[in-house]
């Protein structure tokens, strides 16, 4: 009887799950509604208000450029003078009945208020500055006006590296935003929640979620112990969230570390034990648990529809997938910077896209959108297909769908893995880890494709038994971010090798054909893959934040000696530990395998927890016996 009941729990998870899937196609397909109004007859709306005619008549010549927003299904139209991407007027207009939404007029340009000397004197009064500037020996000054009527004021340090930057507001003449270290460089620097992760940064939503993560993975017979001790370190890395939150970069960076290299332990110990555990779970707790579920995925996705943004992953994942379908390599023809400006200028003054010289199409640059493998690109494929993408980086309804997508195909494959491994109620134990983990969330909201990651290795644990199939998995994995790589070594060293190369070679062939697609080549993939990510100087590692700050050691000698001591480490997984190894010890190893090699890395991201969560959560909440069993054999409730 409690079979048949864990079988239609089973059965219902896995239909609702699908089910979700598809309603997450909804919101965007509706978005893709066809325009009414034509770029001419949105520019004379605007041209037809009497406030914009004095600044025609003050400038001559000044053009108008009119983009359609499929998202909130209007136009943005804005004029703007020769030779300047200063922007004298802005409105939206609906395209259903024409009217205007909002109108932003400027008034008629007036000389500055400010010259260089003085918006210098006001940007050396910010005693951030000052602190910052103080670090170094000597340091010299530029100051420029731009079209936005804003001076900046850069300040270099004797080897011409510039070193801060502050925002001073011509027409008020006060400081708007001083730019320090990192900052100048690196917008994930600057302390920009609204940029990266929007809602799930708020306090009253990243504290449930954590609390509740914690509360369904715990035992609550036993609150006081490892896996309670586990979970809590796991959830740690919200403070170094909150730090990067405030751009506090030389706190959020280090903080990192610490509970990663707790994680790394615990794991390498857990692999190498055979000590017996056991995960039990009661039916309430299931009941509870598949409900929680359930209401995440919806959350889940509702924020990502109503709430999201798109960083240049998701869109650079979306450009890769169009050059697929029109049979070209991604790698080598991203869109540049380098054609004609055209759609118009955003607020900051930059083009919204160029005209591309290979294709003379308008689309928005991202030149370095290349780095990664060709399972992303292809993975995207079906989405562009059926969404389409406009060849600008605006709502990309196909970057969200693919999105939740992963999203939801990460819960599932932990689901299944569970369920294969352990038992239907240990599947449902590990779907929830996924859906209520709050850095899946924020990967979510951010719309990159690092839960293809997270999927993808969790439904190579779901098919462990199987050898073809988990080989072609690990190399869809490591065909995607590359990160997985490292877990070849552990792979290999598990029984039926012939069969897992197999899998593993016949997969990556098929998925590295698309290399010599027109324009590719492996040359050029290297060099934006991994020749880009060596050659990264980031201050999102610990290893390379000290060229950001002069009181820094240089630590570049320790990087080195980890990284060689990690790839001994890979290596020696091939055979060790001695004997065969159980799908705890799998996921264990694996797991801390993932983790080890991002923390000797130069850059790592909070989304970058989605490579390794399900490894993590496999490996801490596997039950075992006290012999290893046949990974054919999995263990199961009574």
């Amino acid at each position: 009887m409690a079979t048949s009941s864990g079988a239609s729990v089973g059965r219902f998870l896995l239909a609702t799950l699908l089910a979700a899937a598809l309603l997450a196609a909804m919101p965007a397909a509706a978005s893709a509604a066809s325009q009414r109004l034509s770029p001419e007859r949105a520019i004379a709306i605007a041209s037809s208000d009497p406030k914009v005619r004095p600044l025609l008549l003050a400038n001559p010549g000044a053009h108008w450029e009119a983009v359609y927003d499929k998202g909130k299904d209007s136009w943005t139209v804005v004029l703007e003078p020769i030779g300047s991407h200063l922007v004298l007027a802005t409105y939206r207009i609906d395209d259903d009945d024409g009217t205007i939404i909002k109108s932003d007029v400027s008034p008629p340009k007036s000389p500055p208020r400010l010259n260089s000397s003085t918006a210098e004197q006001l940007a050396r009064r910010q005693p951030k500055l000052q602190d910052w500037i103080d670090l170094y020996p000597k340091v010299s000054a530029s100051a420029s006006l731009g079209d936005d009527r804003v001076w900046t004021v850069r300040f270099y340090d004797p080897k011409d590296n510039e070193v801060a930057e502050v925002k001073v507001d011509d027409n008020r003449m006060e400081v708007t935003e001083v730019r320090t270290g990192p900052q100048v460089g690196w917008m994930q620097a600057r302390g920009l929640p609204d940029t990266y992760g929007r809602l799930v940064n708020r306090w009253w939503l990243l504290l449930p979620m954590s609390l509740l993560f914690i509360a369904g993975l715990m035992d609550w017979r036993r609150p006081v112990s490892l896996r309670t001790l586990d979970l809590l370190v796991l959830s740690s890395l919200a403070i170094s969230l909150r730090f990067f939150n405030h751009g506090e970069i030389f706190w959020a960076t280090p903080l990192v570390y610490p509970p990663m290299l707790y994680l790394a332990a615990r794991l390498i110990r857990i692999g190498f034990s055979s000590a017996p555990r056991r995960s039990p779970i009661g039916p309430t707790h299931t009941l509870i648990l598949v409900a929680a579920i359930f209401a995440l995925v919806g959350f889940r996705l509702g924020l990502n529809n109503q709430n999201s943004n798109i960083l240049d992953v998701g869109y650079a994942s979306v450009v890769g997938a169009d050059r697929l379908i029109d049979g070209r390599a991604p790698w080598g023809s991203f869109p540049t910077s380098d054609g004609t400006p055209c759609a118009g200028y955003r607020s900051g003054g930059d083009p919204v896209g160029y005209v591309q010289r290979t294709s003379g199409r308008c689309e928005s640059p991202v030149s370095t959108g290349g780095t990664y493998g060709p399972s992303v690109y292809v993975a995207y494929v079906p989405f562009v297909a059926i969404l389409g993408w406009s060849g600008l980086w605006d709502d990309l309804p196909a970057a969200h769908v693919a999105a939740s997508a992963f999203d939801i195909a990460a819960i599932l494959g932990l689901f299944v893995a569970g369920w294969r491994l352990g038992s239907r109620r240990l599947g449902v134990l590990m779907a929830f880890g996924w859906a209520a983990n709050p850095f899946t969330l924020y990967a979510l909201n951010l719309n990159t494709n690092d839960a293809l990651v997270g999927a993808l290795l969790a439904w190579m644990m779901a098919l462990l038994a199987w050898p073809a199939a988990r080989g072609a998995m690990l190399a869809l994995a490591a065909l995607s971010k590359l990160s997985p790589f490292c877990l070849v070594p552990l792979m290999f060293s598990l029984r039926h090798r012939l069969a897992t190369l197999a899998g593993f070679v016949g997969a990556g062939l098929l998925l590295c054909s698309t290399l010599f697609l027109h324009g590719g080549s492996l040359r050029t993939f290297w060099d934006e893959t991994m020749g880009y990510q060596l050659d990264r100087v980031t201050p999102l590692s610990i290893w390379t934040l000290p060229a950001y700050h002069p009181g820094w050691p240089d630590i570049g000698w320790l990087q080195q000696a980890a990284q060689v001591a990690v790839a001994l480490g890979l290596v020696l997984l091939a055979v060790l530990p001695r004997g065969r190894k159980d799908a705890a010890a799998v996921a264990a190893l694996a797991g801390a395998a993932m983790l080890a090699t991002q923390m000797v890395s130069s850059y790592w991201f909070y989304p970058y927890v989605c490579w390794w969560l399900p490894l993590v959560l496999l490996g801490l909440l596997l039950p075992r016996e006290s012999a290893r069993p046949e990974l054919t054999t999995p263990i199961r409730e009574a």
